[in-house]
């Protein structure tokens, strides 16, 4: 048995470890048909998947770099190390992954059958507009980030952000303050 598990060990050791990736052997490309493609130490990768390790934290570093199977290619130490062009490219498709609106308003909050309904004043960049939303398990899906920062996920997995709770109108915190654990 023993002889077995010394077998598996170095496969194993071998899955887990996929390492940094050299940026100087790496070009991020986009293609044609509008997807992230990477060329890296001779193979062409056109459609890959970015996903931060951190999102919330460091969402600027550790970066996972996966191909169209979703098999790991490597990681991006920091956003920092690309150059300008290959920078913009990668922070692109982070930013249309993790596209997380803030919230400016709580318009309403409704409980029905397990749900929780909220309309919600959100947007970015100097665009706002209405949307209605519905989260299932309250507890799980509105937490705190930090002192003053909380993430709303409803249940697509969209995200929103209010970005301070303290600058959030009277009546938009009293409707969600039952929420609050």
């Amino acid at each position: 048995m023993e002889k077995a598990i010394q077998k598996e060990a170095p496969s194993l050791a071998y899955a887990i470890d996929i390492g940094m990736i050299d940026l100087k052997n790496a070009e991020f490309y986009m293609t044609t048909g509008g997807f992230t493609g990477l060329k890296y130490s001779g193979q062409d990768y056109n459609r890959i998947t970015l996903r931060r390790a951190f999102p919330i934290g460091n969402p600027m570093e550790y970066i996972s770099v996966a191909d169209k199977d979703n098999k790991e290619i490597g990681m991006i130490r920091s956003l920092s190390d690309l150059s300008e062009k290959q920078y913009s490219i990668v922070l692109t498709e982070l930013e249309k992954r993790y596209y997380s609106p803030t919230v400016y308003e709580v318009k309403s909050v409704k409980d029905k059958l397990g749900y929780v309904y909220m309309e919600l004043l959100i947007g970015r960049d100097d665009s706002k507009y209405k949307k209605n939303c519905a989260l299932k398990d309250v507890s799980k899906n509105i937490r705190m980030l930090d002192d003053d920062r909380l993430i709303i996920t409803d249940v697509d997995g969209n995200r929103y952000i209010i970005q301070s709770l303290s600058g959030l109108d009277k009546k938009s915190f009293k409707r969600l303050e039952p929420y609050l654990f």
